[in-house]
């Protein structure tokens, strides 16, 4: 048990460093990609990444490249949670003794499992993130 605990620490760890570090690329990622298409004759809004950084700092401070990042966060924390989890569990049940090493091809039947759980978990945050789907169509979708 105290295994599980920590690797459901570790991974609700690592999932939130990996959005506090990619979350401001992705900001300016559907910044430049949403930006309307300028009249002819005009310059777009953003020159570029760093154009587009520069001016989110400047219109709204360093905050502005984290926002909206209270749902991935919570997301991604829990799914990487799950993947450690089920990872440790599957190595648990491959080895043949405790502490032995596994083999390539138990490393990669342990990973495909914490994939898959992971992949059940995170089709449904998928669906609706990736879609613009009423209610009713995911719990059909259920």
């Amino acid at each position: 048990m105290a295994d599980v605990a920590k690797d459901l620490t570790t991974g609700t760890i690592g999932g939130a460093a990996q959005l506090i570090v990619g979350h401001p690329f992705d900001t300016i990622k559907v910044k430049l990609q949403s930006q309307p298409v300028p009249p002819p004759g005009q310059l777009p809004r953003y020159s570029g990444a760093i154009d587009a950084v520069k001016q989110t700092i400047a219109a709204e401070g360093p905050r502005g490249l984290y926002k909206g990042m209270g749902a991935p966060l919570a997301t991604v924390a829990a799914l990487n949670a799950v993947l450690f989890t089920v990872r440790g569990q599957m190595e648990a049940l491959l080895r043949s003794e405790p502490g032995a090493p596994l083999t390539v091809n138990q490393q990669v039947v342990a990973g495909a499992g914490a994939g898959v759980a992971v992949a059940i978990l995170a089709t449904p945050t998928e669906l609706v993130k990736c879609r613009s789907v009423h209610f009713s169509q995911i719990i059909s979708f259920f």
